[in-house]
């Protein structure tokens, strides 16, 4: 329009006209929107996958986005129509997938991030029908490894007092230690239940008397009594262990009202209460036994007739205790008498402590304690008996044969000189007819010919298969340490998050009342307490 012409707007154009919609059909309007819901849902699709191409090509790093509820529509008929289309399950995969962009760390990818993840935990205590647990004083290895237990076990209590006891504990942490683990350890893995251990081995020095009510003590025993319940309330833990052995006859009945005592304070705190008992195996012949102190004979229906299993009544304990917890190790102790070099825990032996076990424990009660642990013998010299851990049978697989499974009837037959292996040979009738899953190393080293057993994963795998065909409560070993063999750990993941294939069920076969614990020696009580004490303090 030019400058000088007037507007001029049509008179019937000045009145507002009312808008008149065009009417359509029902169905064109049930058409369009599915169409504008289908190709929106297209080009949502499309747009992400450009930007994962791009995040891809620039190599990005990964965003993380927060786990998201399941997506849900309200039309379950578009829903189904999706489902026919294959398009809801990739929709549904990637709306719940933790990666917007899948990077080269991803599963998708199939290849490691290095970045730190959150480990898979546990289950939670009342799904699992095997739990695994350690006792531990290698706190940096127990941070590492937290998440593949359901319960731990920090061997940190002992008593004050040697040959007599006052009711006081000491603790190898401090009171800020313990509340700054336990939290820790929590947040490491929310699951786990944190149950320390007390530990004592009864021998000439040290005794385990007034903590139980021996000698009439009973105020003492009160004391001591309510000294763990001051530790498990004040530090939050989940319950305690009791590990009192190498026990004397007499000490049977004081250490089982002891048990009842602490048992009823212990649930009334809803907590729980474990025991960690000497292993036995049925006796050829069962008989009653008297000792001097006690108002009923001892049921001898097991094969170690030594002070420690005396006092350890399965089904009395079992009455009472939610978790015993059989230490099955120390076959062959460090020593050279009777039975001489061999295995900590070969399977020959844990069946028959399993099948003793489980007609005085429920199934669900019952946990076997396996080693990590192994030791290293002399056989044509008195020289000093060693321990053997992970990186000690590393070097000396560098210096000699390695043998797994360890058939010893075949290595004396085949070696030249094992007429001189005394140390071994003269047990010999030990090891007939036995076949071990036990690795061993055969070495010469100082002028010596010596044999070492050590404990790895293979042979681990082959207990804790055992162990799992008998429908146990769970597991335990001694104990945790950086020094085992890394492929434990590597089991314990497959074991923890179910992974494993199921083993067949435990058939019953003949027992062996052969394969028994033998008496330990004064001096190696002695020895044993005190290294026990070192492995703590580490």
């Amino acid at each position: 329009m030019k400058s000088y012409e007037e507007a001029h707007t049509p008179e019937e154009l000045n009145r507002p006209v009312p808008y008149l919609p065009k009417k359509t059909s029902g169905w064109q309007t049930l058409f369009v929107s599915v169409l504008w819901f289908c190709l929106s849902g297209v080009s949502f699709y499309l747009g992400v996958q450009a930007l994962k191409a791009q995040h891809s090509e620039k190599n990005a790093n990964p965003i993380a986005v927060d786990q998201a509820k399941p997506l849900q529509l309200a039309n379950p008929s578009v829903k189904s129509s999706l489902s026919d289309l294959g398009l809801w399950d990739s929709l549904g995969k990637w709306w719940n997938s933790t990666e917007l962009f899948p990077t080269e760390g991803s599963k998708e990818t199939g290849v490691s991030s290095g970045n730190d993840s959150k480990p898979a935990l546990p289950q939670n205590d009342d799904e699992v029908s095997f739990r695994a647990s350690t006792w531990f004083s290698d706190y940096e290895a127990m941070k590492k490894t937290v998440h593949l237990y359901n319960e731990i076990h920090p061997f940190i209590y002992g008593f004050k007092g040697r040959t007599t006891n006052n009711g006081d504990l000491y603790s190898l942490w401090g009171a800020s230690q313990k509340h700054a683990r336990v939290a820790e350890l929590r947040s490491l893995n929310p699951r786990v239940k944190i149950i320390p251990t007390i530990f004592r081995w009864e021998n000439k020095n040290e005794k385990i008397s007034e903590n139980i009510g021996m000698n009439g003590r009973n105020d003492i025993r009160d004391r001591h009594i309510q000294n763990i319940l001051y530790e498990v309330d004040t530090y939050g833990f989940d319950g305690i262990d009791i590990d009192y052995e190498g026990m004397s006859c007499e000490k049977k009945e004081k250490f089982e009202e002891f048990i009842v005592i602490l048992s009823k304070e212990i649930h009334k705190r809803g907590k729980i209460l474990s025991v960690a008992v000497h292993p036995k195996t049925s006796a050829k012949k069962s008989g009653l036994k008297a000792c001097k102190g006690l108002n009923e004979k001892i049921n001898m229906d097991f094969a170690e007739n030594w002070r420690g299993p005396m006092t350890h009544d399965y089904a009395f304990l079992a009455k009472h205790a939610d978790r015993i917890k059989v230490m099955a190790y120390e076959l062959h102790p460090r020593k050279y008498r009777n039975p001489g070099p061999g295995p900590q825990a070969p399977n020959v032996w844990i069946r028959n402590i399993i099948e003793y076990a489980k007609e005085r424990v429920p199934a669900k009660k019952l946990y076997m304690a396996i080693p990590t642990y192994g030791y290293d013998w002399a056989l044509n010299c008195n020289a000093k008996i060693k321990s053997v851990y992970w990186s000690d049978a590393l070097r000396r697989q560098q210096i000699g044969v390695t043998r797994q499974p360890t058939n010893i009837d075949k290595v004396l037959a085949e070696s030249k000189n094992s007429n001189s292996w005394t140390n071994l040979s003269r047990f010999s009738w030990v090891h007939e007819g036995k076949t071990y899953e036990d690795p061993s190393i055969w070495y010469h080293s100082e002028g010596c010919d010596r044999v070492a057993f050590f404990m790895n994963r293979k042979a681990f795998e082959e207990k804790m298969t055992l162990l799992r065909s008998y429908d146990l409560g769970g597991f335990s070993f001694w104990q945790l340490l950086s020094d085992n063999d890394p492929g434990i750990s590597t089991y314990l993941e497959l074991l923890v998050t179910n992974k494993l294939p199921p083993v067949p069920k435990a058939q019953t076969k003949p027992k062996n009342p052969d394969v028994k614990q033998t008496a330990p020696e004064d001096n190696q009580d002695q020895e044993e307490a005190k290294n026990n004490q070192d492995l703590v303090k580490k």
